[in-house]
This record gives C-alpha cells, structure tokens and sequence, in this order.
C-alpha cells in the first residue's frame, strides 16, 4: 500500500459533500484524488473544493486516478452498477445503507436482496474490502451499550426492542443484529402506504427471534418529528437492561443485581454531536483496517444481512407467516 490511501468518489450530493468528503480528507493517510458524477458540473464545484480532478465517467476517474479507494455516494437506486464496476476494476469500496434499493431506502423489496449478494460475492472473488457505512455503530451511546453486553454485565441476552423513525431504518436493523446476533426468523405487518418523502412508506413492525432464543421487536414509522427523539433501543438480559435514545443520545443501564441506575448523557448543549462523530469514526477506521490488510469492521455482508431483514419483513407481512430472513 502506498504511503497514503488513493480514495475518490463517485456521486458528489449530500452525504458526501457533508459527511464523506470532510471525513476522509482529515485523515492525514489519505490523499483525495477524484470526483465523478453524472452531473458535471456538481463534481467540479466539489474537485475544486478539495484540490482533485474531475470527470465525466467513472472510467474515466478510474483510469486517470488510479485510486486505491472509491466512495460510491450514490443513491441506494444507482448503487449498484459503479459498486460492481469499482470492484471489477480492483478497487475497495465503501459505500452508503441500505446496500441496494430499487425503489429507495423506504420501499426495499426481496428483490433488492439477489443485487446485494452480487455485489458482496463480487468483492470476495476479487479480493477487495466493501466497507458499509452503518455509522450508528461509532455514535458514543451504542459503544457504550455494545460494550456493557461485551462485558456481560447485562448477562445472557433476552430481549432487543426498538421504535424508530424510517430515516433510521436500516441502521436499527443493521443495530438489532449487532447487539442480538443473527435473526433466525421474522414475523411482520404493515400499515399504509403513507406518502414520505415521495415513497409509498408504510408503518411496519416485526418479531424477530435470534439465533440464540432471543426476541425482538422493532416498530417502524414516518410520524417521529426530527426536533424529537427519532429512536429507541432496549436491550434486556439476565443481569440487567440497557437503552439508548435518539441518534446520539443517552445511555441508562439498569443492574438487576444492585438495582442501582447509571445514565450516560451527552453535553446539553450539543445533543447530537455524537451523530457527526460516528461519521468519523466509521470511516477512520475502514481506512485504517484498509491501510493494514484486514477487514473493516462493517462489511459488505453486514448490509447483505440488513437488506435480507428487510425483504424478510416484507415477505412476512405480504404472506402473513414467519418467515427465516437467510
């Protein structure tokens, strides 16, 4: 690996202009080598911006730059095809959630998921790193859950639940998993459609059972205001139960054994400023895993299972049966 890490991008909107771009460009091992988008214009403004060259196409960027890195910023709609070119030419990717959604994040399909696994068995056949960016993972409240389950200190899982905004969607999927382990079966209904942001999104709410005997139950709707707390998670074990709130919110942990309450909170005056750091946690730490050889710590498969959750969710509630996600 060269000194410093080759890393463009592909689709220059929101969450690369604001999230993407700013993140990797602090991190000293990375050098910021191209932008390419279908919009000309929008991939010059941003190349100017950061000192790098633009293009027209993808094969271009690739050609010209040679980057050991591409963001590809796309929408989960136009994901698909610059994942697999990017791959096929050799290249790591780190890319956005949901993995693959033909009709967007909030109308993902069982049909979506053949899509996802192509991308994932792509990556594996050419030895290449596809890194996800389920950035919840690095907000500072869900370290400090996921850290009280890694200590046992909540004792042997029982119980996840969750609400939450469909803006979070996949992230408190891709979290149940990540706290509870794999799902082994999924029961669901839905509510709607509802008319959200220009998708047909209908409330939906699901039993999950674990691999381990867990269950869970997730709720999901377009109702929650953004000024208010857009989600909750409640993990429950044999020892004690552990919540978190809102995108960077707090942590309580209740101890079964002392019966004594601890809350972690965020400075009041900056409640969700862990939200922007999980950004820059999740991508300092694909490039650090690149850099050295070894798997991020969010993979391309870790989608995969996100998006079979999603469709089994679906086939669920359209079958009116439990249905295994995998």
């Amino acid at each position: 690996m060269a000194e410093r890490l080759r890393v463009a991008f592909v689709g220059t909107g929101n969450v690369v202009r604001r999230n993407h771009a700013p993140e990797f460009a602090r991190i000293p091992e990375v050098e910021i080598v191209g932008m390419q988008n279908r919009t000309p214009e929008k991939a010059r403004t941003l190349a100017a911006e950061y000192g790098c060259l633009a293009f027209e196409t993808l094969d271009e960027l690739i050609q010209e730059t040679r980057p050991d890195v591409v963001d590809v910023g796309t929408t989960e709609r136009d994901r698909f095809e610059p994942v697999m070119a990017c791959l096929r030419a050799g290249v790591h990717v780190f890319t956005e959630k949901p993995l693959y959604a033909a009709r967007g994040q909030f109308r993902v399909e069982p049909s979506d998921v053949p899509h996802a696994a192509e991308m994932v068995n792509l990556a594996a056949e050419r030895g290449r790193w596809l890194g996800l960016n389920f950035n919840y993972r690095f907000a500072p409240h869900v370290g400090r859950l996921k850290a009280l389950l890694d200590e046992g200190r909540l004792g042997e899982i029982v119980s996840c639940n969750v609400w939450a905004s469909l803006l979070c969607w996949s992230h408190v999927l891709d979290l149940m998993r990540y706290f509870a382990g794999e799902v082994a079966w999924v029961s669901a209904a839905e509510r709607g459609p509802i008319d959200f942001r220009g998708a047909n999104a209908p409330d939906r709410a699901a039993t999950l059972q674990f691999a381990s005997g867990a269950l869970g139950t997730v709720i999901g709707t377009s109702r929650f205001a953004w000024a208010h707390p857009l989600l909750r998670i409640e993990v429950g074990g044999t020892r004690g139960r552990a919540a978190i709130e809102d995108l960077a919110g707090e942590t309580r942990f209740f101890n079964y054994d002392t019966g004594e309450v601890t809350v972690w909170a965020p400075a009041a005056d900056q409640p969700r400023l862990g939200f922007q750091v999980s950004f820059g946690r999740s991508i300092s730490t694909f490039v650090r895993a690149v850099r050295a050889g070894e798997a991020p710590p969010v993979t391309g498969l870790d989608g995969l299972r996100e998006l079979q959750i999603e469709g089994a969710i679906v086939r669920s509630s359209l079958e009116r049966r439990a249905v295994p996600p995998y």
